[in-house]
């Protein structure tokens, strides 16, 4: 009979560790209820008593946990090294999207600076070019040469970044016409007050293109952490809705979502409105992912390994002890077992947990003799021992090994087999059982050391890249720049010269022709340099945002973020839809939401369940993507 449990648990634990390998924790979990209901039906089948059956179902447990363990991680440490080599082998892709990245963003300053002075301009000089009144001629001049100066200054990048609510006030007071303006927000943080500054920036621009005449109100509401911008006109004639690109709003919106807002816009009672909430920050929302999914299921399956072992052995056919005394070995063995769970985090408390059978031992308590107990359960301490050397420092290893020694020397020295001075056979038993164990925690000072050489590696691998991007990052924006010097910034100095002149006719030609011009930038900017496809890193996913013209907010610092998580951030972004997603860089890991439809529901919970997170779905098709580091 126990030859056929055997080939029961031979046959289950392969099919077992392949389902772990290639498919989810619940797939797997079915695999392995499967394991343990054959290896009680078995022995049922074969009249094993109730105890018996019952030892059959933990030691097919217990099996199963290991398998699943094993076939855990080795699914983990596969998509983490196809991931790796994914993005070793996107590594020349990542300079072009890291390229890319830098043009899509000058051609959203582009947009901003030179299409809000330049079609100022047009429209002011536009406007007192129908009229006779020479005030306002020579104000429209004066303003086309202050804005045209501006405007070079800012092509040129030379333009200070926005950080504060204050550059709204600049903004609103420098603008041609009359505007109703209130501010009650004082303070907010630099990327949301830039992002302000840029949707009244837009609201004024697109005002003066599709309203002419209009009144505009503007309001800037800040109340509890939480900021609300609303630029309103009253409707007006559409004189120069030739000048604008047709790209504003939207990546105004991608604009606003990245700093985690929403945006608005749409017609009121008589004009149009653009609005944009930026709600108070949140912080970052802890995710605790499920402990069967990650690297906890190891002193899981130990756990459950070490209670099959004892108890679950204990009950199989055989000479079984009484009942009230195998009650008491089963207290004991799962005092023995249950501190593998806390072996990591709390190992001096585990393994005084684990020692402390032995005394109850040695006073007589049990049927079987300390030094069997110590023998049968010796392995779990050293897994304890692999644990203080692979996780802990190593002073605590050798105080550690030196404890199992003693105690288990004096266990088998009390052993009833044991004649003469027990005191020299407890010294020479002690330094058996410390040189024996002493493998366990150099094995994981070793593992320790290879672990952290390959981390120093990638520490390395990563900074060289990152170096190399940022340098890449920074000759794209010069040659962007020079460019914009010998183009937009050359109409810019038309109209320079033109108002200088007293022509009100040549600065609007000047004007026109540098919007032009910058329709025509926008464009080259706008398209791709690299692959079709953007690489599955950092600087990939933002050219994948811009691309969809969806804002990814980013909340904490990524700098730091191993290759393997940059490309599962990447493939998880890639399945989520809708105009905003949010990435948090935490301590343990990275969490990502997003919307995300049935079909994509089911990828992303497949990913995440690869890298030993998990996926969380919520009200309106959003989800939650945990990836563990």
């Amino acid at each position: 009979m126990t030859s056929v449990l055997l080939w029961c648990l031979l046959i289950g634990t392969g099919l077992l560790y392949g389902a772990a390998v290639r498919h989810t924790a619940g797939v797997t979990i079915t695999v392995a209820a499967g394991l343990v209901a054959a290896a009680t039906v078995v022995a049922a089948i074969h009249g094993w008593s109730l105890p018996a059956v019952a030892g059959a179902a933990l030691l097919s447990g217990g099996v199963a946990a290991v398998v699943w363990a094993f076939g855990r991680a080795r699914r983990r440490a596969r998509t983490r090294q196809d991931a790796l080599a994914a993005h070793r082998a996107a590594r020349s892709e990542a300079r072009d999207a890291t390229a890319d990245a830098v043009r899509l963003r000058m051609a959203a300053e582009l947009h901003d600076t030179a299409a809000h002075r330049l079609t100022g301009i047009a429209v002011a000089a536009a406007s007192a070019l129908h009229l006779a009144d020479p005030a306002l001629r020579e104000s429209a001049l004066r303003h086309a040469e202050e804005a045209a100066r501006l405007s070079r200054a800012e092509l040129a990048g030379a333009e200070a970044t926005v950080s504060d609510l204050v550059a709204i006030d600049t903004l609103v007071a420098d603008w041609s016409e009359p505007v109703c303006y209130r501010r009650t927000a004082t303070s907010t943080s630099p990327e949301v007050a830039a992002a302000a500054y840029r949707v009244v920036r837009e609201g004024l621009t697109n005002a003066a293109r599709y309203a002419s005449g209009a009144q505009i109100e503007i309001a800037v509401l800040g109340e509890s952490g939480h900021l609300t911008i609303e630029v309103s006109d009253s409707g007006g004639e559409q004189k120069h809705g030739d000048l604008g690109t047709g790209h504003g709003l939207a990546g105004l919106a991608t604009t606003v979502a990245t700093c985690g807002g929403t945006l608005e816009a749409g017609p009121n009672s008589s004009g149009w409105t653009v609005r944009a909430d930026f709600p108070a920050p949140a912080g970052m929302i802890p995710f605790r992912g499920t402990w069967w999914r990650g690297r906890r299921a190891w002193d899981a399956a130990l756990v459950g390994l070490a209670i099959a072992l004892s108890i679950g052995a204990g009950l199989l056919p055989g000479d079984t002890p009484a009942p009230r005394k195998f009650l008491v070995l089963g207290l004991l063995f799962l005092l023995h077992a249950l501190p593998l769970w806390w072996r990591v985090r709390r190992p001096a408390w585990s393994l005084a947990a684990m020692l402390s059978i032995y005394p109850v031992a040695m006073a007589g308590w049990t049927p079987t003799p300390a030094g069997d107990l110590f023998l049968w359960g010796w392995w779990v301490e050293l897994a304890q021992l692999y644990a203080f050397g692979a996780y802990h420092p190593r002073r605590k290893g050798v105080l550690a090994i030196l404890a199992v020694g003693l105690v288990g020397g004096l266990a088998l020295a009390l052993g009833p087999g044991i004649v003469g001075d027990r005191t020299a056979v407890w010294a020479v038993l002690g330094a058996a059982v410390t040189i024996l164990s002493a493998p366990a925690w150099a094995a994981g000072v070793l593992v320790a050391r290879v672990r952290a050489r390959r981390r120093a590696a990638e520490v390395t691998e990563r900074d060289l890249l990152a170096g190399q991007l940022a340098d890449v990052a920074r000759g794209e924006r010069e040659r962007v720049v020079a460019g914009l010097r010998r183009t937009a910034v050359r109409h810019a100095d038309a109209v320079v010269a033109a108002a200088e002149k007293g022509d009100l006719g040549a600065v609007l030609t000047a004007a026109r022709a540098g919007l032009d011009t910058f329709r025509r930038l926008l464009g080259e900017l706008r398209q791709p340099v690299g692959a079709d496809g953007p690489p599955p890193t950092l600087a990939g996913l933002e050219v994948l945002a811009a691309r969809r013209r969806a804002g990814v907010c980013h909340v904490g610092d990524p700098d730091g973020l191993a290759p393997e998580l940059e490309v599962g951030v990447f493939r998880t972004v890639e399945e989520m839809a809708g105009e905003r997603i949010t990435v948090s860089y935490l301590p343990g890991g990275v969490v990502v939401e997003g919307s995300a439809g049935r079909h994509s529901k089911r990828r992303l919970r497949t990913l995440a369940d690869a890298y030993g997170g998990a996926l969380t779905a919520e009200a309106g098709g959003d989800v939650r993507v945990w990836l563990p580091t």
